[in-house]
């Protein structure tokens, strides 16, 4: 008989690793924008801000989860934190580099319809 605990957790982490690729394909198309897809570019800002809010949803909870039961006398091991921590700043680092990205394009974008419309 199986245990009910490991199936459910390996549910858990497969969901959360579904739903990650699923917010990293959302904010794809960030990573090669280009002239050619500024005509989709109200779609790729719905995609954008689902994809972060999704992201940053699972960093706070990774966060949470190492950081919570520590207050609460539960130990965590410390590779796990460190883990955790690491993959959650990572995940940061790449929203921030997404945010930094789109912010640059809507700017460019911007600046070229000001420049060239007098």
């Amino acid at each position: 008989m199986k245990n009910k605990s490991g199936e459910s957790k390996l549910l858990g982490v497969g969901l959360t690793a579904l739903l990650i690729v699923f917010a990293v394909w959302l904010v794809s198309p960030f990573l090669t924008f280009d002239a050619a897809d500024a005509a989709r570019a109200r779609t790729y800002g719905y995609r954008l801000a689902l994809g972060l809010t999704l992201l940053l949803v699972f960093v706070g909870k990774w966060f949470y989860d190492v950081l919570a039961p520590q207050g609460l006398a539960r130990k965590v091991s410390t590779v796990k934190a460190v883990a955790v921590m690491t993959l959650g700043l990572g995940i940061l680092v790449f929203v921030i580099f997404i945010i930094g990205r789109a912010v640059s394009l809507y700017l460019g974008a911007a600046w070229s319809e000001t420049t060239f419309n007098y």
